[in-house]
């Protein structure tokens, strides 16, 4: 395995570079004349490394073996992922080696075909394709209307006819005349708003005071009194009385309601 050196692993602790053992072979991974220099008088003195001093060589060497295998994985992936893709593209260009352009052109000469099989024709020419296109609108032109052949405006001409039939039924006509659908819709609104204000003609400002009416009754039911009499702040104490069952609020009411009703009523006095 290559021996791949990591940044913070760039210089060698001078007890590594002084084993006689293993310092000139280290030192040897790091080109600077310090490490060499510190190697070749560790080769003199003979000295032994201690127990701290093996376990930061070992955690040295296990560094350097991590950021190895992570540079030979990431070359792996990098690889087959390339692979993959040149697979893929041989399939589906038909051609054992890459070119730029290959794709774009595969795609052209698909395209191509198709339409030339849309034409019924053997190979694809200029304007082909519009004329395929102006084809099928013109074919299903022709399902919708009926008829055998197009004729120009058969399209604009259907989709009148059925929005016509459409609006006369929504009208209760037989057949469409203009201004049908105005009248039609005026007349549900005015009835809709007859059903609403409980009268038989509709008057400006109608809507507005039936719901002025209404809002007037609701409050007199949720209250017991008049709309008239009403004050900014009754419905939230009417909200506040039901809720602590109290005629007159006083601050930590609903504190302690909630808390009677979490845990219950509170016992006092010893049991029986």
């Amino acid at each position: 395995n290559a021996f791949c050196v990591s940044p913070r692993t760039s210089s060698v602790p001078a007890f590594i570079a002084t084993s006689p053992t293993v310092g000139p072979k280290v030192a040897a991974l790091f080109s600077t004349p310090e490490n060499t220099e510190a190697a070749a008088e560790g080769d003199a003195s003979g000295k032994e490394f201690t127990d701290a001093q093996k376990e930061e060589i070992g955690n040295l060497v296990a560094d350097d073996e991590w950021m190895g295998l992570s540079m030979e994985l990431t070359e792996l992936v990098r690889t087959a992922v390339i692979e993959e893709m040149k697979k893929n593209t041989r399939e589906f260009t038909g051609k054992d080696e890459y070119k730029v352009g290959d794709i774009s052109k595969e795609l052209d000469s698909r395209v191509k075909d198709e339409v030339a099989k849309l034409r019924g024709k053997d190979d694809y020419e200029l304007g082909d394709l519009t004329m395929a296109m102006d084809k099928l609108s013109k074919d299903l032109t022709c399902e919708l209307t009926g008829k055998d052949d197009y004729e120009f405006g058969d399209l604009s001409t259907e989709l009148d006819a059925r929005i016509k039939k459409n609006v006369a039924n929504f009208c209760g006509k037989d057949e469409y005349e203009v201004g049908d659908l105005s009248v039609e819709v005026s007349k549900r609104v005015q009835q809709s708003v007859a059903d609403f204000t409980g009268k038989g003609e509709y008057e400006f400002g109608d809507i507005t005071n039936e719901i002025e009416n209404r809002r007037r009754k609701w409050i007199g039911d949720v209250l017991g009194k008049d709309a008239d009499d009403y004050q900014f702040g009754d419905l939230t104490k009417k909200a506040v009385s039901g809720f602590t069952g109290k005629d007159e609020y006083e601050f930590g009411d609903i504190s302690k309601k909630l808390m009677s009703n979490v845990f219950g009523k509170r016992k006092r006095g010893g049991s029986n």
